[in-house]
């Protein structure tokens, strides 16, 4: 019986591990507290068309260094589970406040959003990636222009989000999106490891398809990567930084 008993939580106790990865859940998972900043700075590279008279794109606004720069911020505390987080089951699936806000220099605007994240049911799946581990997220959301608004012209719109952040030992996905009342803003971007710690990256930042690697150091991710916006090829480099 004792044999048994042991066999059988060894084969658990490998189930387990073969989830628990503190790089991936550091950089693309929760804790019961986590801070994250993430700050990139990026570059027009190639110029596919020329600017349409009167458009509001990089070639005729004015230059400064926030212009090629996107900022972000994140935070989540947990709020059940008496502080103790844990993604096991037998523990209560966490449930967080969250609150998140990002800047974009090519965009020229700032969007925040508040609201309420909870982590999945042990044994969840995804499609392609199998088990996996993560959060998923909604609250409400506003974009503020980084612009003096016209005579009559609403400045910041209201909208809502919806994200789901999932992960395992060898692949991550985030996913964000934004409804405002005349735009939607989607953000799904695959990483999948090709090494201990250097990741490949693919997919759609802010409804602009994006490529690139990134690597992880410790609870830190450097990414280098490549996306086409506004008839420009941009290629910069991020870091996030995660507390």
């Amino acid at each position: 019986m004792k044999i048994y008993t042991t066999a059988i939580l060894l084969m658990a106790s490998a189930i387990a591990n073969a989830m628990y990865n503190p790089k991936m859940r550091n950089n693309f998972g929760a804790n019961h507290a986590i801070l994250r900043l993430n700050a990139g700075y990026y570059g027009n590279v190639f110029l596919s068309d020329r600017p349409v008279s009167g458009d509001l794109s990089q070639s005729n606004q004015p230059v400064s260094m926030l212009s090629n720069m996107r900022l972000g911020f994140e935070a989540m505390i947990m709020v059940n589970n008496r502080g103790r987080f844990s993604e096991s089951v037998m523990k209560t699936r966490p449930i967080f406040l969250q609150a998140k806000a990002m800047y974009d220099g090519f965009e020229r605007n700032t969007i925040v959003s508040a609201g309420y994240a909870h982590g999945l049911k042990c044994m969840a799946s995804f499609p392609l990636m199998g088990q996996v581990k993560g959060y998923f997220s909604m609250g409400a959301a506003a974009i503020i222009p980084d612009k003096v608004p016209a005579p009559g012209e609403t400045q910041t719109q209201m909208g809502a989000r919806v994200g789901y952040n999932v992960y395992n030992r060898t692949s991550a996905l985030q996913f964000d999106t934004y409804i405002f009342q005349d735009q939607v803003l989607v953000s799904a971007v695959a990483h999948k490891k090709l090494g201990d710690n250097l990741l490949l990256d693919a997919g759609v930042s802010r409804n602009q398809p994006t490529v690139g690697f990134s690597a992880m150091i410790g609870s830190c991710r450097i990414s280098a990567s490549t996306q086409y916006s506004k008839n420009n090829f941009q290629s910069g480099v991020n870091l996030t930084a995660n507390f």
